[in-house]
């Protein structure tokens, strides 16, 4: 699978909420982690939790692909995220309110699927 067609299949697993396929884009040792929030977590499971968690605070998040970059096993995605707060994460907006965000993702590929997964936050 070239960059393109990975991260298409990111996006529309997430965007699908169907924590199974995306899960599978990973390996069972990933390692992810958002330095802005402090969040780091090591293992499919975790990530994919993460993830579940994260839907249920923002059931009707969607990520928005602006650009992809690859270079060897290393893709960066760059993309938007917009939903709405379902008011049950201290971090977040009250319920109702939109949550908005851009990214920059880093993807390090281990054959087909992502050993790491390393988040930055724009505005």
């Amino acid at each position: 699978m070239n960059a393109d067609q990975f991260v298409k299949e990111w996006a529309s697993a997430y965007n699908d909420q169907d924590f199974d396929r995306f899960g599978a884009l990973f390996t069972d040792d990933v390692a992810y982690t958002l330095k802005a929030f402090g969040l780091a977590f090591t293992g499919r499971d975790a990530w994919v939790g993460h993830v579940r968690e994260y839907a249920a605070a923002v059931p009707d998040r969607r990520l928005t692909v602006k650009r992809t970059v690859a270079d060897g096993d290393t893709i960066a995605v760059e993309y938007d995220f917009a939903g709405t707060s379902a008011g049950v994460m201290a971090n977040l907006p009250p319920k109702g309110e939109p949550v908005t965000v851009s990214f920059c993702t880093i993807l390090q590929l281990r054959g087909d699927r992502a050993a790491a997964q390393v988040d930055y936050l724009g505005g």
